[in-house]
C-alpha cells in the first residue's frame, strides 16, 4: 500500500513542477497559489506512505536504500515548505519540486524493501542519525536552489536583461544571506548526523570509525562545507563563488548518496547495516 501512496505521491510532484513552470514562464497569481499546495498535497500523501511503512514493518523507513531516497526526498521538501511560508521564493518551488519527483523514480528503481529489519538494526541510533543526516542535507539542497537563483540573477544584471520574473527574484544580497544562514543550519545537523553515525557504528560494528567509503565521503563533504562556512564568517567569501561552491558540494553529495556504494563497496550498500 505505501508503493501505491508513493506512486500517488510522484504523479502529485510532477504535476507541481509543471504548475511551478507554468509560474515561471506566465507569472499568474493564481499559479504562484496554486503550485505550493499541489507540492503540499503531494507531502501529505508521502507522509501518509510513510507513516502506513512504520505501521506495516513496526520500524522506520530509513533502512533500505530505496527507503533512505523517500525519507531524505520527503525532508527536502519539508524544508522547502518551511522556507517558503517565510520568504515566499515560489520559483524556488520549481527546483525543488522537480529534485523531489526525479528523487521519486529514483526510489522506486532501487527496487522493493525486503520488509524485515535485521536485529543489528533494531537500535534508536539508527534513525536518529539518519534524520539528522538527511536533515542536514535537505537543506543544502535549499542552499543549492538559492544558488541556482542567483546566478541566474546575477547573470540577468549583468547582461542588463530584467525579465518580468527576475523583477519578482529577492535581491542578490537577500538570496546571498539565505544562502549563507541555509549554510549555517545545515553544516550544525550534518556534523551531529556524523557524531550520530560515529556512535551507531560504535555500538553496530565495534569501532567509532573504520575508514569506510560512506564514512570518508561523509569526512569529505564536512570538510567541504565547513571550509565554504568557514571562508563565508572569516574571509568574506560570497557572491558568485559562494554560490558556485554551494552547488558544487550539493552535487557531490548527492551523487554519492545515490550511486558512489556501486562504485565503492560500503557497509551501507543497498542497506545501511
Amino acid at each position: 500500500m505505501d508503493i501505491t501512496l508513493l506512486k500517488f505521491t510522484a504523479v502529485l510532484y510532477i504535476l507541481a513542477t509543471g504548475s511551478f513552470i507554468v509560474y515561471v514562464f506566465y507569472l499568474r497569481d493564481s499559479v504562484s497559489r496554486l503550485s505550493p499546495l499541489i507540492l503540499f498535497l503531494g507531502f501529505l500523501i508521502h507522509t501518509a506512505a510513510l507513516g502506513l511503512h512504520f505501521f506495516q514493518s513496526g520500524y522506520a523507513g530509513v533502512n533500505e536504500l530505496r527507503e533512505a531516497v523517500s525519507f531524505y526526498n520527503w525532508l527536502m521538501v519539508a524544508v522547502y515548505l518551511l522556507i517558503q511560508l517565510k520568504y515566499r521564493l515560489t520559483v524556488l518551488g520549481a527546483i525543488i519540486a522537480l529534485l523531489a519527483f526525479l528523487m521519486t523514480l529514483a526510489g522506486f528503481a532501487f527496487g522493493e524493501s525486503s520488509g524485515e529489519l535485521p536485529p543489528g538494526l533494531r537500535i534508536y541510533w539508527l534513525p536518529f542519525h539518519v534524520t539528522l543526516a538527511f536533515l542536514g542535507n535537505a537543506v543544502f539542497a535549499l542552499a543549492f536552489g538559492v544558488s541556482l537563483i542567483y546566478l541566474l540573477q546575477e547573470r540577468q544584471l549583468k547582461h542588463k536583461r530584467m525579465s518580468a520574473l527576475m523583477k519578482l527574484f529577492p535581491s542578490l544580497e537577500a538570496l546571498d544571506r539565505l544562502n549563507y544562514i541555509l549554510l549555517v543550519w545545515g553544516f550544525p545537523l550534518m556534523t551531529l548526523g556524523i557524531l550520530t553515525g560515529s556512535m551507531w557504528a560504535g555500538i553496530h560494528w565495534g569501532n567509532y570509525w573504520s575508514w569506510d567509503p560512506r564514512q570518508i565521503s561523509s569526512g569529505i563533504a564536512w570538510l567541504f562545507y565547513g571550509t565554504l562556512l568557514h571562508g563565508r564568517i572569516t574571509a568574506g567569501l560570497r557572491g558568485r563563488k559562494a554560490a558556485l561552491l554551494t552547488m558544487v558540494g550539493f552535487v557531490v553529495v548527492i551523487g554519492y548518496f545515490l550511486w558512489g556504494d556501486s562504485i565503492f563497496p560500503s557497509r551501507h550498500a543497498g542497506r545501511f547495516e
